[in-house]
């Protein structure tokens, strides 16, 4: 994920697993660096040209699915960088009132 230290938005990619045995649903996700953070997808339109949206929480969940974030794919926007030091933080807020939270690794595409 690049973050350049002037960034205003950057993307996240990864997995995301709901880690229970029953339907569970993502109904938000924060950051301790970002004020926003948005699901979005790409897909191609009639024209052969590829539009980003941003996906509506909540995001339901099979158990044991997971979301694989990539480029050109489904993944995660972070916008309105606040100017903090330290790690990359994002917290994933489950229906059940589970809360993943995992440290983002800064790379450069």
């Amino acid at each position: 994920m690049p973050v350049p230290d002037g960034a205003k938005t950057s993307a996240v990619y990864g997995e995301i697993q709901n880690p229970k045995e029953m339907e569970n649903s993502i109904l938000a996700v924060t950051s301790n660096q970002y004020k926003i953070v948005e699901f979005h997808t790409m897909t191609t339109d009639n024209e052969g040209i590829m539009r980003m949206r941003k996906r509506e929480f909540p995001i339901n969940l099979h158990p044991k699915e997971t979301i694989k974030l990539e480029r050109n794919g489904t993944h995660l926007m972070l916008y309105d960088r606040e100017m903090k030091e330290g790690n990359l933080e994002i917290q994933i807020h489950f229906s059940d009132g589970f809360v993943m939270k995992q440290i983002v690794e800064k790379k450069s595409l």
